[in-house]
């Protein structure tokens, strides 16, 4: 709930982000939005979208409809939804390191200032995370900003503009959690024309947005023109534990029936059974077998095909082929 009621704030105030990003422009302060107009953003209503915890029992029920689960794997399948539930709160960020360009920064957190300023670090070689928003590698776009240069050169993101799509860089938080992201582009916006909410708002995607000044400075406003922002989306979490269940075993094929022995995992909701063609190399699923259901099938077997079976997790994750043993 906190990230609703804040967001809607955070989203007004953030444009300011763009004015203040430039050391030079100490003397020169965004004004404050108009109270009136402050409010009403902060008390609009967000537009209906499920939840991530909505979206995940979807899948699961989904999962659920292929491999039907009996009550006592409930307990063991809601542990796992909490799990990747805590996963997607993300994290807070303190560290940045974008190899490509140099890069490995602490990260701050972030705020809104008393003159409605979105807040920078003090030092021009860390990164400020913004606080209110979104935190790192929750569904949504959270920012990271950082200057370009400062009165005695060039600061943390002076090579910012560098990044390409496909480039990666890395986030810690303080218990030594990691996340991985991808560059998926870049922009630059005139500061006053920047689609903040797409920059600070929400996705369904786990994003965050790079952000520094960019093309001419401007002396008559004390600040560059532009605003160059780097979207990248969540790649590699090392939080996520899904890791592919072990294959079956014992498989037999007599005349008339495939069987195999149940993987000993709480993880594996069942398993698929799989046609090979041996001349085309092509697999079709011809079987799905519930973790409660005999792990066996009626089978002809034709000598133009080989078989094989696959264990099931929670994750849709299959394991390695299992194949029947030659004679």
């Amino acid at each position: 709930m906190r990230q609703y009621l804040i967001m809607g704030l955070a989203t007004a105030l953030c444009i300011t982000l763009f004015f203040i990003l430039d050391p030079l422009n100490g003397n020169n302060p965004a004004k404050p939005e108009p109270k009136q107009q402050e409010t009403a953003q902060a008390t609009a209503k967000p537009a209906e979208q499920k939840t991530p915890s909505e979206r995940l029992d979807t899948q699961y029920k989904d999962k659920i409809a292929e491999f039907p689960v009996r009550p006592a794997q409930q307990e063991k399948l809601s542990e796992l939804r909490q799990e990747r539930l805590d996963n997607l709160q993300g994290m807070k960020p303190v560290r940045i390191s974008i190899p490509s360009i140099g890069v490995d920064a602490a990260i701050e957190e972030t705020g809104v200032l008393d003159n409605g300023e979105m807040g920078v670090p003090e030092d021009v070689d860390q990164v400020g995370w913004f606080e209110p928003g979104f935190q790192a590698g929750a569904e949504g776009n959270a920012v990271l900003a950082g200057h370009v240069d400062s009165l005695t050169g060039p600061a943390v993101f002076y090579e910012l503009d560098q990044l390409e799509k496909g480039d990666q860089f890395t986030l810690a938080d303080a218990d030594g959690r990691e996340m991985v992201f991808e560059v998926r582009g870049t922009s630059s916006y005139i500061t006053d024309e920047a689609p903040v909410e797409e920059i600070f708002g929400r996705s369904d995607q786990r994003m965050v947005n790079l952000i520094t000044c960019t093309g001419d400075f401007n002396r008559d406003i004390g600040s560059h023109e532009e605003r160059l922002v780097v979207s990248a989306e969540l790649i590699s979490d090392s939080a996520m534990k899904e890791q592919a269940p072990d294959a079956p075993d014992n498989l037999k094929l007599t005349a008339t029936a495939l069987s195999w022995h149940a993987v000993r995992d709480d993880a594996v909701i069942g398993y698929r059974v799989y046609e090979e063609d041996l001349e085309s190399g092509e697999s079709e699923q011809i079987a799905t077998v519930s973790l409660f259901e005999r792990k066996s099938i009626p089978l002809k077997a034709d000598e133009s095909k080989r078989y094989y079976v696959v264990a099931v997790n929670v994750d849709l994750k299959e394991s390695k082929k299992a194949y029947i043993p030659e004679e």
